[in-house]
């Protein structure tokens, strides 16, 4: 009775305190990311975790502050001026249509209240653009997701053994055996994901500059790959964003051309990169997918909707290890009997009583 109500108190503490979890699970995936190039570092260069995490930490804020002075300027300019010319796009759009199909419109009044509306449900762009603002106003969030991500890589072992010790001994080469098949799940996710990101912000930059002459591209391009990590919904935004853009900037008919490079480079994506060089390591059905990110997003904003998938995933894995289908092997295959963990001292005892 008492264990049950600590266990509750302990959730109902959880969730008034949720708030503090978002900077503690960003740190989690960049550990989770860097983990395996902090271990071959260490085992390379023969030199101590902790260094080879201050190697990679410096290299990537060195490589961090050379990008942003080459490239940041130009694409914060881009952002920035997208986000300025948001009526304008809108005004633009509305026109285009409106003329195309003889619809007879208030055009201004009517952009003022979509623009009004979206920025209601959204959010005014400056908030996403402005990236410095953000992080000048989140500066502790910054510094405790950087933080908690080299303890976490610097004490992954630790952490391990520490999780193993709330365990009975029987049961570590199940939990081992399982952490270490949802380990390869989300490592071939995370690869293929960040491939995608490159891949298609790559294409969507080629179609929409060198075949279309859409203005604002590589802003468009560059939104268009990472909304490449939310499964379903995140393509349909992103040909949804670069259709508005290049309606208002051509007409009507260049959203033909959009709508079909897009669905093109998705086929593409989807019958050939993915099986031929990436693999599907998430096996979810699409239903689940969808729920999934639809909760992710009621509970957590845009960060429960990045790691909806791989969350959903690790518990279809878990439930998949522990309630396994027929011909896979599952929890109780690993299960050692209680005599093989005695110690050799409490065997030899027991043969001489």
């Amino acid at each position: 009775m008492f264990k049950w109500l600590f266990v509750l108190l302990i959730f109902w503490f959880l969730y008034l305190i949720r708030e503090v979890f978002p900077p503690f699970i960003v740190g989690g995936i960049i550990a989770y990311l860097l983990l395996p190039l902090v271990n071959q570092v260490s085992s390379t260069f023969k030199i101590r975790p902790g260094l080879a995490v201050a190697i990679i930490y410096i290299g990537a804020l060195a490589l961090i502050i050379g990008a942003s002075a080459w490239f940041g300027g130009s694409i914060l300019e881009q952002f920035s001026a997208l986000a300025a010319q948001r009526k304008d796009i809108i005004t633009s759009l509305i026109k285009q249509i409106s003329d195309s199909f003889q619809w007879q419109l208030d055009v201004e009044k009517t952009a003022e209240e979509l623009t009004a509306s979206l920025e209601q449900n959204i959010g005014s762009p400056e908030e996403i653009v402005h990236l410095g603002g953000l992080l000048s106003k989140s500066l502790l969030s910054v510094l405790v997701c950087v933080v908690s991500s080299i303890y976490l890589l610097i004490d992954s072992r630790s952490v391990g053994q520490f999780c193993l010790r709330f365990l009975p001994e029987e049961q570590h080469e199940a939990v081992k055996k399982l952490s270490s098949q949802v380990n390869v799940m989300l490592s071939k996710y995370v690869r293929g994901q960040l491939f995608l990101v490159l891949l298609m912000s790559g294409v969507a930059y080629g179609i929409l500059h060198f075949w279309l002459n859409i203005k604002y591209a590589l802003p468009i391009a560059i939104l268009s790959g990472f909304l490449e990590i939310i499964p379903v919904l995140g393509p349909f935004f992103a040909i949804t964003i670069a259709t508005i853009v290049g309606v208002s900037q051509q007409g009507v008919n260049v959203a033909i051309f959009i709508i079909l490079g897009y669905w093109v480079a998705r086929l593409v994506e989807d019958y050939l990169v993915v099986p031929r060089f990436i693999g599907h390591a998430v096996e979810l059905h699409p239903l689940a997918i969808i729920f999934a990110v639809l909760c992710g997003e009621v509970m957590a904003g845009a960060l429960g909707m990045l790691i909806a998938i791989p969350v959903a995933a690790t518990i279809k894995e878990v439930l998949d290890f522990y309630y396994p289908p027929p011909g896979k092997e599952g929890y109780m295959a690993y299960i050692k009997p209680k005599s093989e963990h005695t110690k050799p001292e409490q065997a030899k005892s027991n043969q001489d009583e």
